[in-house]
């Protein structure tokens, strides 16, 4: 028998022999928060005998801890709808079913009438292993150290605790750079008698780094707790965390696969969410994610995420699945598999599956798959929006909650269009019958239509005929944009003219993130252009750069979803500028130690940092720049 232990972030493995553990159950799970809680009761509502550990002191994870009491996507269905309809009908706390003690009331109902064994203030401290089965644990509870062995142990802590204490292969962030999306802080406060929320990205962290958690976290609660002038009623104990480690699955789901219609024979459950990546460096972003929610500007598009059995499970290691933000994703499918309801799902999902193996004596993969559908469609948590593939969501009707929350009075446009379109517009891409969106102002589903349209040769006769014979400049810029994504170098003069005129116009697909025009076209022209735009591209990091009025005169936005804590504008022309540069100085051949040296100069100091943030420090516009730089100057580093 092996012992694997961290010891300062290293997997350490011992040889032991364990003849007798202080405790056995089917299904252990590690972690109390939203998935651990409802995998713990599945589980035991199936008829295995559960212990649920959690390290801290109470159980609910970030629905309790977080403040994260309501819900912005994910499907709904299944056992939390019960609790959450008794606490609307709990008088004790008028508030609409929302407050944060009403769900720790629920969930430790709920665990005591299943027969969960919870134990709070419990530590994992290391695995046990027979050959590639985890078989049992080693715990801590501040005073002892005990061991339980399991059939099956479900890591729900959502950083993956026990998956780090594994040599399954991990992944941290963004594939570029191994950033992490901003993190969060909420506090609840009251206002006219309300109590609200309140909920902003608070910066950048490794949150796997100690002395960097603590110190981003500390600022964050200092930021928020003056910018409201409402009588505070508490901070988060629980920090927002976004992202964490993924890691490599016996499936691994990716945003390609996801956006170009795969899925596996075996879904344990569907999520339903927008690719709801937080932050604005997009310049960084891999090609795919970019062609999607920058180039075609989809970035409020809701998507059904059929999660896989196979990315909940560690790869080649047995007696081990995860529940949470820890699974075989990358960092693009974190940021839509995340939602509330879909982690309690995805939780009691998990649960079912959990006891079905251990109670019959196989593996995760090897259960009986269509009494596991049965069974968790008759529970209501495998996901009632599978039929649904990509749809726009309505907008309107979600702007004018939002003004409806802040107290605000909503513009009467969108009021009247909240009340006239439909909550789902499901959308069947066909470049043919989208292509007159792009005479609009949200040509977006045409973009992407043409982008994967199998008749590529024939759209790029198409695109470029239409866009030399317009006079319509939306319509010519609009076909240059499409024509560019389908790598046609056809489309650079247009695009090199949007430039030029510094054309700082939105497109308006979505309720948020909508791109602006000049960014799309810099994007490009860094894959498609020559030695020729250089001098363009230059120009955009020239220190009179700043004084174009365009700079300026945008303002902040719900619907265009612009920032008050930095020149936005400025940010993403200086990003995609400098992106676009160092690619045609990669694919040209070109001198990478001269550009290493020019960036090296342009950075030099804070003169263009304040350009963007001006006076705020330590806010994440100043950290994205930060970032970014760093990022460049390892991107051209010729050593």
């Amino acid at each position: 028998m092996i012992l694997s232990m961290l010891e300062n972030g290293v997997v350490v493995k011992k040889v032991c022999e364990v003849t007798d553990f202080d405790d056995t159950c089917n299904v252990l799970c590690v972690g109390a928060g939203s998935a651990g809680c409802y995998a713990a009761d599945s589980a035991a509502r199936q008829g295995a005998s559960v212990i649920l550990l959690e390290f801290g002191d109470n159980i609910g994870g970030m629905s309790v801890c977080g403040n994260v009491t309501g819900y912005y996507y994910g499907a709904c269905g299944g056992s939390y709808e019960e609790d959450d309809q008794k606490n609307k009908a709990d008088t004790v706390f008028l508030t609409n079913g929302k407050h944060w003690e009403q769900r720790q009331i629920r969930l430790t109902e709920r665990l005591l009438k299943s027969g969960v064994k919870v134990l709070c203030r419990h530590s994992v401290i290391g695995l046990y292993f027979e050959d590639n089965r985890i078989i049992g644990v080693l715990a801590f509870d501040g005073k002892r150290e005990f061991s339980i062995k399991a059939d099956i142990t479900i890591d729900a802590t959502s950083d993956g605790h026990l998956i780090r204490m594994t040599d399954v292969k991990k992944y941290y962030g963004r594939p570029s750079n191994g950033s992490f999306v901003p993190f969060g802080v909420i506090i609840k406060y009251t206002k006219n008698g309300r109590l609200l929320g309140h909920n902003n990205d608070s910066g950048i962290m490794d949150h796997y780094n100690y002395k960097d958690f603590s110190a981003k976290t500390i600022i964050a609660h200092a930021d928020l707790s003056h910018i409201l002038e409402e009588e505070i009623v508490n901070c988060a104990l629980h920090t927002g965390v976004r992202e964490g480690l993924s890691y490599e699955g016996e499936d691994t789901l990716k945003h390609e696969d996801l956006l170009f219609g795969k899925c596996s024979d075996k879904v344990l459950y569907w999520a339903y969410s927008d690719l709801d990546r937080h932050g604005n460096l997009r310049a960084a972003e891999d090609d795919i994610f970019q062609n999607w929610f920058v180039i075609s500007n989809l970035s409020t598009v809701v998507i059904s995420i059929p999660v896989s059995l196979g990315s909940v499970v560690p790869k080649n290691i047995k007696g081990l699945v995860t529940a949470g933000r820890c699974l075989s994703f990358d960092t693009y499918i974190q940021s839509a598999v995340r939602m509330n309801r879909d982690m309690i799902r995805m939780g009691e999902c998990v649960g079912v599956a959990a006891a079905m193996a251990a109670l019959s004596g196989v593996d995760f993969l090897d259960i009986d798959y269509e009494k596991y559908l049965m069974q968790v469609k008759e529970n209501g948590c495998f996901g009632n929006y599978s039929h649904i593939t990509f749809a726009f969501d309505n907008s309107y009707k979600r702007y004018l909650d939002k003004m409806k929350a802040l107290g605000r009075i909503p513009d009467k446009k969108y009021e009247n269009l909240a009340l006239n379109k439909t909550i789902y517009e499901p959308l069947n891409f066909d470049a043919d019958k989208d292509f007159h969106l792009l005479k609009t102002d949200a040509p977006g589903v045409a973009i992407w239509s043409c982008y994967i349209s199998p008749k590529r040769d024939m759209i790029k006769t198409r695109l470029y005929n239409e866009m030399i014979n317009t006079d319509d400049v939306l319509y010519k810029y609009n076909c240059a944009i499409a024509l560019g994504l389908v790598e046609d170098k056809k489309a650079l003069p247009v695009l090199r003219d949007i430039v030029k005129n510094r054309d700082c116009f939105f497109f308006t697909d979505n309720r948020r993130s909508n791109q602006f025009r000049s960014a799309i076209a810099l994007c490009l022209i860094g894959r498609l252009g020559t030695t020729e735009d250089l001098p363009l591209l230059f120009d955009i990091l020239s220190a009179e750069e700043i004084e174009r009025q365009m700079y300026h005169t945008l303002q902040p936005n719900y619907l265009y979803h612009t920032y008050d804590d930095r020149n936005f504008v400025y940010f993403v022309m200086l990003t995609y500028a400098c992106m676009a540069i160092y690619k045609i100085y990669e694919r040209c051949n070109l001198d990478m130690k001269q550009l290493h040296d020019f960036f090296c100069d342009l950075f030099n100091g804070d003169t263009v940092l304040k350009r963007i943030v001006e006076d705020r420090t330590d806010s994440p516009a100043e950290e994205e720049t930060k970032e970014f730089v760093e990022y460049i100057l390892r991107l051209t580093d010729y050593n």
